[in-house]
């Protein structure tokens, strides 16, 4: 996104945080996203990066000024484009330029069915307990793929039943759908989305935006009386 454009969205959005995503080569990025800090410090509210292994590695300094730092955890984004280790994900995170209290956070993706099977049998409770993590956050693929409905998620949750007994909502949170449409824990989290090509998404996870704006006086004014979607975007079988 335009500089400018970036930084009269944030300035302008009613918003307590914001989150950028960013996407390997950061350095592409690097205008907007020193435009949309500059803009969030002004305001006084915090930015949060979402990012992989290898981009904190290689530019961790997309980290300055930021308060938390989401960390992909997948095997595609896994160090080295392998399997993932904490361990590896522990040596990233000692060896980058972190921020003095910054908070890390891994977001863990269900990509397949073999990575939960083994998020199931103990890395998923290596990862809540390694102490470089502020906590874990689960999160299914958006949108769902067929594999993992209703029924998978109610088997995954009950092999991980002692996990969620001790550390459900202190160091492990569930993804948004499941939480609130599954277990019924709680409302839509209510967060909407701005892409780089200028796409507003009244959910950040629905497949299609909304509609794309001019500018940012565009995107105020047709998001003066935003409300989450009444109905969550997602067909859970």
């Amino acid at each position: 996104m335009d500089p400018d454009v970036a930084a009269a969205v944030v300035a302008a959005a009613p918003a307590t945080g914001v989150a950028v995503a960013l996407s390997e080569p950061a350095s592409r990025w690097r205008a907007s996203l020193d435009a949309v800090k500059a803009a969030a410090a002004r305001r006084g509210i915090p930015v949060a990066i979402t990012t992989t292994p290898a981009v904190v590695a290689r530019d961790s300094w997309i980290l300055d000024g930021c308060r938390t730092l989401n960390l992909s955890i997948d095997p595609a984004k896994a160090p080295g484009k392998g399997s993932v280790d904490v361990a590896s994900l522990r040596r990233v995170l000692r060896r980058a330029f972190l921020p003095a209290g910054l908070e890390v956070v891994g977001l863990v993706s269900l990509v397949s069915r073999e990575f939960a099977d083994r998020l199931a049998r103990g890395l998923l409770a290596e990862l809540v307990a390694e102490p470089a993590f502020a906590f874990i956050g689960l999160n299914g693929l958006k949108p769902p793929p067929p594999w993992c409905d209703r029924a998978f998620w109610l088997r995954f949750l009950a092999r991980i039943r002692p996990l969620l007994d001790a550390q459900l909502h202190r160091r492990l949170h569930l993804d948004c759908y499941v939480s609130a449409r599954i277990l019924g824990f709680g409302p839509c989290p209510k967060k909407p989305d701005v892409t780089a090509g200028r796409e507003f998404r009244a959910c950040v996870y629905q497949a299609r935006p909304d509609f794309v704006f001019a500018d940012a006086a565009d995107l105020a004014a047709r998001t003066a009386a935003y409300e989450a979607p009444a109905a969550c975007p997602f067909e859970i079988v």
